[in-house]
């Protein structure tokens, strides 16, 4: 595939999360970062390279997998002392296309969007890299590369894109963010109600719909059953449009049901 189509692809998985306008009334938007007048794009890695390093050790809440389409994705919040630090959002197209977006954060800031876009066909693969750095809420720094396979993406630097008046003060970051704590929270198009379950012999999965006629869906995994469970596969009608209580675990891009002792079907409503 061309370049040219790849891009095109690239920028349609940009818009996925952020198709609708918001107002930047949201807490990232709000809130300066009071010594943001002190970060440089190297002292900006750098934090950023700290974040990754410790990662494993932070608080993390994960999203549900969300389904559109041959559009699948996840998002991942992580935290230390109670602050956001990272969020990260990995978007698939079926096995074309794989996009991880990573937003890291200090002191309630956006610093850097970090963005990964891998589009494989029969020709082979493409990687695109990019990076944007902001300060107090603005762009001050673009820059990417783009190869064709991973070490050959890592050998080469990055190359400054020039910025307009208009990129610079570009909120869709910010706006971005906002609708990935919603996919965090499971508000707006992202509240999730029961379906159905499966019953298949080898394989059961929760199956849930956004409130949002025509919007997402999602599946969960059932690997183990509890009292819950065992009511959605016994009466499933009585829990059709209902928001149930789940917790899950996601693996390998799919959500893993995580059975809850002495979870009942009345405990697990969340009405």
């Amino acid at each position: 595939m061309k370049l040219y189509t790849f891009l095109i692809l690239i920028a349609y998985f940009s818009t996925i999360l952020g198709c609708n306008q918001f107002k930047s009334d949201h807490p990232e938007a709000a809130l300066s970062d009071e010594f943001a007048t002190d970060l440089t794009a190297k002292s900006i890695i750098e934090y950023s390279n700290q974040i990754d390093q410790k990662q494993l050790k932070l608080n993390k809440k994960t999203s549900l997998v969300y389904m559109l389409g041959d559009l699948s994705f996840y998002v991942e919040k992580f935290t230390e002392n109670g602050n956001t630090v990272l969020i990260t959002e990995n978007a698939y197209n079926g096995g074309a296309s794989h996009t991880l977006k990573a937003y890291y954060f200090r002191n309630d800031s956006l610093v850097l969007e970090k963005v990964k876009n891998e589009l494989s066909n029969n020709e082979g693969k493409i990687i695109k890299n990019s990076r944007t750095f902001l300060r107090s809420n603005t762009v001050f720094k673009t820059e990417n590369r783009t190869a064709s396979a991973e070490d050959a993406i890592e050998a080469l630097p990055y190359v400054d894109v020039p910025l307009s008046v208009s990129s610079k003060n570009d909120k869709t970051y910010l706006e971005t963010v906002k609708t990935l704590n919603e996919v965090l929270e499971g508000k707006d198009r992202f509240d999730m109600v029961f379906e159905n379950i499966t019953t298949y012999p080898d394989s059961r999965y929760i199956i849930l719909r956004s409130k949002v006629q025509n919007s997402y869906t999602a599946s969960i995994l059932v690997q183990q059953k509890d009292e819950l469970v065992d009511s959605l596969l016994n009466n499933p009608i009585d829990f059709k449009d209902v928001k149930l209580n789940l917790n899950w675990k996601v693996i390998d891009r799919e959500a893993v049901y995580v059975p809850v002792a002495n979870n009942t079907s009345a405990k697990g409503l969340n009405r």
